[in-house]
């Protein structure tokens, strides 16, 4: 169980590295040598309405899904078994969170526009509200696992 977990955490941690890794490198590259391509207004709106809709619906879509997959857990089963479903799941809602942040980030070298940053900052935190603890992970999997009724 405790690897279970622990797999959990180094593979967050692993991702928010990587998020910030390329939000420096980004933003240096900027810096240095503005925006990677030369778009029109119009197509830097186009890719702007673009990036927000993808994240604004693929925050509550990777919430959705994930609780969706936890609520099928069912009480019966082992807790290993319990945390490897929790695992699957978690592991794409944060994958879901992190492709669409990195998303932004990429947006912002084409560009060079900082709604791409805010687009990111938005993304890092819902990211970083999802950090795993033992206790937290523990907590989800019981509070969604359907209790046993007795109808007699």
């Amino acid at each position: 169980m405790d690897k279970s977990i622990t797999q959990i955490k180094i593979i967050f941690w692993s991702l928010f590295s990587i998020m910030i890794i390329m939000l420096i490198i980004a933003y240096f590259t900027i810096k240095a040598t503005g925006p990677l391509l030369d778009w029109s207004l119009s197509q830097r709106e186009n890719l702007k309405s673009i990036i927000l809709i993808l994240s604004l619906g693929g925050i509550p879509a990777s919430y959705f899904f994930h609780s969706k997959k936890v609520k099928h857990i069912l009480s019966e089963w082992p807790m290993q078994t319990k945390i490897n479903q929790f695992k699957i799941s978690f592991l794409i809602k944060i994958v879901t969170i992190e492709a669409l942040a990195v998303l932004g980030i990429l947006s912002f070298m084409i560009t060079a526009d900082n709604t791409f940053l805010y687009i990111f900052s938005l993304l890092f935190v819902a990211y970083l509200i999802n950090r795993p603890t033992k206790n937290s992970i523990i907590e989800e999997i019981e509070a969604n696992t359907p209790e046993e009724t007795n109808e007699s």
